[in-house]
């Protein structure tokens, strides 16, 4: 819990840290004396900063205000003094300044202590208001540290949405109710732009490149996998090469994912021309379109794990080196210091990276039988 922001004005002491005498009543000095006290040298107590010199404006947003609130709350200057554990001459003082900062008369000075003028009534009512919203920014943002509110902002490639993302979101939230989420689906280059233009704080891109404003933060090894759907010839994990698949019907992420260029780049450099019958800007449609066509897809395993784990799309034992060293990547703005909400899920998606990476060798490993 934060601790809201107080004048630390030392431990009964007054000014430069010694013992003010106690004047003899509530009385305020006459203005003769406080005239005389505003030409002495003022220093300021311990954790205090003078305000000579201040504008209206100064004073108004200077620790003066505590002393004219709390004078007014108790109406005697020795109360106040007692409360803020100042000497009432430094009291005194202050609320002259402050008077003669703002030009009017705040105080009506009397024997048994002050009265507010009117002017002092209207800065009551006004100060009063601000250091109560002040208090409950306070307390809102006690609430974002400890997690009971907060908003998490998220920008990220279709690849790892379901039912990995959504998963994490909702246990996420299980723990941390008062914890909004904000989800951008979109190609790599649109969650690289979310991150720039600060419009998200987390971004999941696959197949990560180098990028000055980026920082990786956590990684899942992912590599490219080539799907056909249960029954299909080559589903008997026999040892393919991108040859074998050229006169197969294929699917395929257009333009917008990475998976798109290092398809038709690998299919390039081995000097072969695929047949994409079908392109799309959705994952799941395309894994949908290969299990009711017989279509192969391309996609890493994340991306049609419900499909795979439901056995009806299966991995094909594919020889490709540019398919193997690819990863999902965690990424943020570069030295951005992330909301307490955004830290402690990325933290938790960290985690949660070793674990799925660990559990998808095991699933591979059974369905290849290597």
């Amino acid at each position: 819990m934060l601790t809201k922001p107080c004048i630390n004005m030392g431990a009964g002491k007054g000014e430069a840290g010694q013992m003010a005498a106690a004047p003899p009543s509530d009385m305020l000095p006459a203005a003769a004396s406080q005239n005389a006290a505003l030409n002495e040298p003022f220093n300021p107590p311990a954790g205090t900063a003078a305000f000579d010199g201040l504008d209206a404006h100064g004073l108004l947003t200077s620790p003066i205000c505590r002393y004219f609130l709390e004078l007014a709350r108790s109406q005697s200057i020795r109360q106040a003094a007692d409360r803020l554990q100042v000497a009432p001459s430094v009291i005194s003082r202050q609320l002259t300044r402050l008077e003669q900062g703002i030009g009017a008369q705040l105080l009506e000075r009397r024997a048994d202590g002050v009265q507010l003028t009117e002017a002092g009534l209207l800065l009551r009512d006004h100060l009063g208001a601000i250091h109560n919203h002040i208090d409950r920014a306070l307390d809102e943002i006690a609430d974002i540290n400890a997690l009971r509110k907060g908003t998490v902002q998220i920008a990220t490639v279709e690849g790892i949405t379901r039912p990995f993302l959504s998963g994490q979101i909702a246990d996420f939230r299980s723990q941390n109710p008062g914890v909004a989420f904000r989800l951008r689906i979109c190609g790599r280059q649109r969650v690289v732009e979310a991150l720039e233009q600060h419009v998200s704080q987390i971004g999941f891109l696959y197949d990560h490149f180098s990028h000055p404003t980026i920082e990786e933060i956590g990684r899942w090894h992912q590599p490219l996998l080539a799907l056909a759907p249960a029954g299909h010839a080559f589903t008997d994990q026999r040892k393919l090469t991108l040859a074998d698949l050229a006169g197969q019907p294929c699917a395929l992420p257009d333009e917008t994912f990475g998976i798109h260029h290092l398809v038709k780049r690998a299919f390039t450099r081995a000097g072969i021309v695929p047949r994409f019958d079908v392109v799309a800007d959705q994952l799941q449609f395309l894994c949908d379109y290969a299990v009711r066509t017989g279509a192969i897809v391309y996609a890493p395993l994340q991306a049609a794990i419900s499909d795979v784990m439901a056995g009806r799309l299966v991995p094909l034992n594919l020889d490709c080196v540019e398919f193997r060293h690819r990863h999902i990547y965690a990424v943020t703005r570069r030295n951005h210091a992330l909301p307490p909400a955004a830290a402690a899920f990325l933290q938790e998606i960290v985690r949660a990276f070793a674990e799925g990476e660990k559990a998808d060798a095991r699933l591979l490993a059974r369905i290849t039988g290597s």
